[in-house]
């Protein structure tokens, strides 16, 4: 499979920014939302897509923390150990990769990583990009169209 060079983005995405309601509901500080894009990045470093997809993830995270409090306390204080203990910002990208290592067992690192997971992997840009078609339901399912094509295998 071969990959385009770069993914553009299916549209601009708002900057994560913190913000309240009348209600005083909580979201994303916005150093917690850039810290968190590059979390993830690292996390999962599809280089050739665009920061987009990255984003809405980020800002699916920023709604949810606006109805679950807990999750937000989570993130917020999970973003700041990675400032304070790991100091997060003066980090080379492997270095990041092994301060998450380190923290991988954490209520922190497994939320986001579950969060980003299921944001990410069910947006349709992210599977043009891994070439992923999609759903097969509306189509009459796969059994009919490459279910069995698995010549990228080779030889099977």
């Amino acid at each position: 499979m071969q990959m385009a060079a770069m993914v553009p983005p299916p549209e601009s995405v708002p900057t994560v920014t913190a913000t309240s309601d009348k209600t005083g509901s909580f979201a994303l500080h916005p150093g917690t939302a850039q810290i968190l894009q590059q979390v993830f990045r690292v996390m999962y470093p599809h280089d050739n897509l665009d920061d987009s997809c990255y984003e809405s993830v980020v800002l699916g995270f920023a709604s949810k923390t606006l109805v679950d409090r807990e999750f937000a306390d989570l993130v917020e204080n999970g973003v700041r150990v990675l400032i304070n203990q790991h100091h997060w910002a003066e980090l080379s990208e492997v270095n990041r990769l092994e301060a998450l290592k380190q923290i991988e067992d954490t209520p922190f690192f497994r939320a986001i990583r579950t969060e980003f997971i299921l944001r990410f992997y069910r947006n349709p840009v992210v599977w043009k990009f891994l070439g992923y078609e999609g759903p097969s339901n509306e189509l009459g399912g796969y059994l009919n169209r490459g279910f069995d094509d698995i010549g990228w295998l080779g030889g099977a």
